[in-house]
């Protein structure tokens, strides 16, 4: 696919037919460009872009820059879309289809060209494409050739072999392919545009006569040349079969044109006769039976024997033929079927998968229509053996040919049927998806409406805003002036009376009083006497407020020195009281113990390992405290400190430890008093009880 990315250029060429570009990011598809370079789309190249699995827009061809390629797709508001490229021509396809027969039973050799173009672009990505990034001519072809050929095989087969010698067969040819393929194509998004040429190469060696037996053998061995150019298992199995008979029936008709018939005698005879020449058994027991009945017909006149026993046997070869013919129609029918469920494998859509089921129960049809012509070719020729034995052999060419044409007009009508139900099928599909796609069209339009007018809205917000701002501003500037100018102004007097003032502020009073006017000089005169009496009387003010503040300060050093002393004697009292207990402590280590333990109910009673461990040192004291009304547990100093923080023990908590009398309360050990975070407390009315020993 000519589709050079690496340059910009996006073009299809002569062998190619379509290509996808996958655009992830438009601002970063054309960031990565070079200053001044631009995106360039080949004359003679359709670009149509799909976002989202819809049709938005087509990309003629030209330069685009970024801003000129989003003016063309005004709807495209993810930025990112698929770009689907095809030729704007007509696309010629080159194929072939070898050992072609027609109705007469002669086979062809057809080279055809025809033209093809992209008329829906969504089926043809979604139901033919798939996952394939480009698709060739070549391999175009090769997708459609089990349809085209099928519908070529069906047109040639519908015709006799005058039909397809006319130079008019180009015509016939080519609206019979239309007929069968419009419509599959229509589902792969394609159209059939023309046959342009077809060229039809007959395998009959330029025989002139049509009947006898050279005509019979050369229409037998084109067929089957035909049929082992068809892959299918049945017809390579009844294609063996047929072969296997034919050097058979050469021997039949040799020994019934010869004196070999003349020793016959009798039925038996010639029924032995028979099987010396069919050892193998190959032909079918009807046959067997058939050629025995014929000579009993005709066995008392020698001549016309041997001409009833030659026109069985063409019977029965032509039965032969129109069975193998049969086959290799239905087998290419079946081709063409599986060909078309394979593409409808590559969508897992609701419509692809209605369409397989529809393809599934159509091959079903074929292979039960199949087994109809097999019964209905048997019940053909059986009529037409019936004829001969009624002496009219000259009758039997035209009945096969009435027969065939009844057999064409029934296919004609059930494929009729079926393209019809086809045709409903793929319409409802269609209209499905054209409703969806006008839906989402509709929807988009009517956002981008929505979109645009709301931009439109912002913006004459945004005008009218900036107008308001622009009006404030130059009020505000106004305003700013006219304070300015007025500040100036004032400024102007302010100064203007400084500088009197600051000139006549050195001035003396008798000077001011000479240079005002009488009014002034009178005030000026009362204002000298008002600050002559004004410092008299802010002498004796200080003088009295001095003697105040000595007496005050007099007062406030006697009491400081009250509250120091107050303080002093506390201490003392303090210290006093705890050399009493350091001394109380010593006697009792002194002495010993010489009282027993009495247990606490209502105070807490003195510790064992006190009793345990008389010998302890002041650094290793053991301390109890009174908490909720019960003796604790024996603490270290620090875990009374840790009760004091959490709130446990306060400045009345009644405590003890080693060396003391009594229960005192917390307030009253000096050990203690920093943590409480308050002074000395006066003891409670009741202690928790007797001190333990």
């Amino acid at each position: 696919m000519a589709v050079t990315l690496e340059h910009d250029r996006w073009s299809v060429s002569k062998t190619d037919f379509a290509a996808k570009v996958m655009i992830p990011d438009l601002n970063g598809f054309f960031g990565r460009l070079p200053k001044n370079r631009t995106l360039v789309i080949e004359p003679g190249t359709r670009a149509l872009v799909i976002d989202d699995g819809l049709l938005i827009g087509e990309i003629h061809a030209g330069s685009y820059t970024l801003e000129s390629f989003l003016e063309r797709l005004q709807f495209w508001r993810k930025k990112q879309a698929t770009i689907f490229l095809t030729r704007c021509e007509d696309v010629p396809v080159d194929s072939h289809a070898d050992s072609v027969p027609c109705l007469d039973g002669v086979c062809f050799d057809i080279r055809y060209r025809w033209t093809v173009q992209v008329n829906d672009v969504l089926p043809f990505l979604l139901n033919l494409m798939g996952a394939m990034e480009s698709v060739s001519v070549a391999e175009l072809e090769n997708l459609l050739k089990p349809i085209v050929g099928q519908a070529v095989y069906s047109t040639v087969g519908q015709s006799s072999f005058d039909d397809v010698r006319n130079a008019d067969f180009v015509s016939r040819l080519a609206n019979g392919i239309r007929s069968r393929i419009d419509l599959k194509l229509e589902r792969y998004g394609l159209k059939f545009i023309d046959l342009q040429s077809a060229e039809c190469v007959g395998q009959d060696g330029g025989l002139q006569e049509r009947t006898g037996e050279m005509w019979l053998a050369s229409r037998e061995t084109q067929l089957l040349r035909a049929a082992s150019q068809i892959e299918s298992e049945q017809l390579a199995a009844q294609l063996n079969d047929t072969r296997s008979k034919v050097p058979l029936r050469k021997q039949l008709r040799e020994a019934v044109s010869t004196d070999a018939l003349n020793k016959v005698q009798s039925r038996d005879d010639f029924d032995r006769l028979v099987a010396a020449i069919d050892k193998d058994r190959l032909l079918r027991r009807e046959e067997r039976e058939s050629l025995v009945a014929a000579y009993e017909e005709r066995k008392g006149d020698r001549n016309q024997l041997r001409g009833h026993l030659l026109a069985t046997m063409e019977i029965h070869r032509e039965q032969e033929l129109d069975g193998l013919r049969t086959e290799m129609d239905f087998a290419v029918r079946t081709k063409s079927l599986e060909k078309q469920i394979e593409l409808s494998r590559l969508s897992q859509t609701k419509d692809a998968q209605d369409w397989r089921h529809e393809l599934e129960r159509e091959k079903e049809d074929a292979a039960h229509r199949r087994q109809q012509k097999m019964e209905s070719v048997k019940g053909r020729w059986e009529r037409i053996r019936v004829a001969g034995q009624q002496k009219r052999e000259e009758l039997w060419a035209s009945l096969a040919h009435q027969q065939r044409a009844e057999d064409l007009r029934a296919e004609m009508e059930l494929a009729r049927a079926n393209r019809n139900r086809q045709v409903a099928l793929i319409q409802s599909e269609l209209a499905t998806r054209l409703e969806s796609d006008k839906l989402e069209i509709q929807k988009r339009q009517q956002e981008w409406s929505l979109e645009f007018s709301d931009k439109k809205s912002v913006s004459q917000l945004d005008r009218l805003q900036r107008i308001q701002d622009m009006n404030a501003q130059f009020a505000e500037r106004q305003h700013k002036l006219r304070l300015e100018l007025e500040n100036l102004k004032a400024d102007g007097t302010h100064k203007r009376e400084m500088d009197r003032l600051s000139a006549m502020s050195g001035l003396s009073t008798e000077a001011l009083i000479a240079t005002a006017g009488t009014q002034n000089a009178a005030l000026l005169a009362d204002l000298k006497k008002h600050e002559a009496s004004q410092e008299s009387t802010k002498a004796q003010a200080q003088t009295v407020a001095a003697n105040q503040l000595n007496d005050e300060r007099l007062a406030m050093y006697e009491r400081m020195n009250s509250t120091e002393k107050a303080k002093a004697d506390a201490i003392a009292e303090a210290y006093k009281l705890a050399m009493t207990s350091q001394q109380a402590t010593v006697q009792q280590l002194v002495i010993g113990q010489t009282q027993p333990v009495l247990p606490f109910t209502r105070s807490p009673a003195m510790p064992p390992s006190m009793a345990a461990a008389p010998h302890l040192m002041p650094s290793m004291e053991t301390w109890y405290v009174s908490l909720n009304g019960q003796q604790s547990q024996p603490l270290q100093l620090s875990q009374v400190q840790q009760h004091i923080q959490a709130g446990h023990v306060t400045a009345a908590t009644m405590v003890w430890k080693s060396g003391l009398p009594n229960w005192i309360p917390a307030s009253q050990l000096i050990e203690l008093v920093p943590y409480l975070g308050g002074g000395l407390a006066a003891p409670p009315s009741m202690p928790p009880g007797p001190p333990p020993m």
